[in-house]
């Protein structure tokens, strides 16, 4: 169960930017990125039967697909960075925009690394899965702590300024009665 859940977080990209581009493919988008739409659609449902594969199987072997996908994509993505420079990558559909990048790239070749360790690691220690699931869990949270919380706090304050001019109108709703004149 605990190798499951860390090949659920190694899907969970692939996921998201299937649905996202699945999205704009029901809407009639137009695909963002460089690549053509014939070759975007075919990614696109690469991706979602590899994640359907795992869902249904849950087998090491899909899980070793996944990471084979995620290398392609890396290697993909460094290639093209290098020959086209920082293109659109069109990852998440229209809704957001991403860059082809080195970043993008070795993130892509770090999840592969991650999904095949995963897969690996289901197959010869479970024990170690659960290890791996605690630890990961944890700099998660402390990710979150470290990093997105700063990040943020500052737009919380800004949001809490703006919303005291409208406390008066929370605390005490209007009378919504009919003005003596339009009864």
């Amino acid at each position: 169960m605990t190798s499951y859940l860390l090949a659920v977080l190694a899907c969970a990209p692939l996921v998201a930017s299937t649905l996202a581009k699945s999205w704009d493919w029901v809407w009639g988008e137009r695909p963002r990125g460089i690549l053509s739409a014939p070759v975007d659609h075919t990614l696109t449902v690469v991706q979602a039967l590899a994640c359907l594969a795992f869902v249904l199987s849950g087998t090491p072997a899909a899980l070793y697909a996944i990471s084979g996908l995620y290398a392609v994509m890396g290697l993909a993505v460094l290639w093209l960075r290098a020959r086209r420079g920082r293109a659109d990558c069109g990852c998440w559909g229209r809704s957001r925009s991403g860059r082809l990048g080195f970043p993008l790239g070795f993130a892509n070749l770090a999840l592969a690394a991650y999904a095949g360790g995963v897969a690996y690691t289901a197959a010869a220690s479970p024990g170690l899965a659960a290890r791996v699931f605690v630890f990961g869990a944890v700099a998660i949270v402390l990710f979150h702590t470290m990093v997105i919380m700063p990040v943020y706090r500052p737009v919380l304050r800004t949001y809490r300024l703006r919303a005291d001019r409208y406390r008066p109108w929370f605390q005490g709703f209007p009378d919504l009665r009919p003005a003596d004149g339009d009864a």
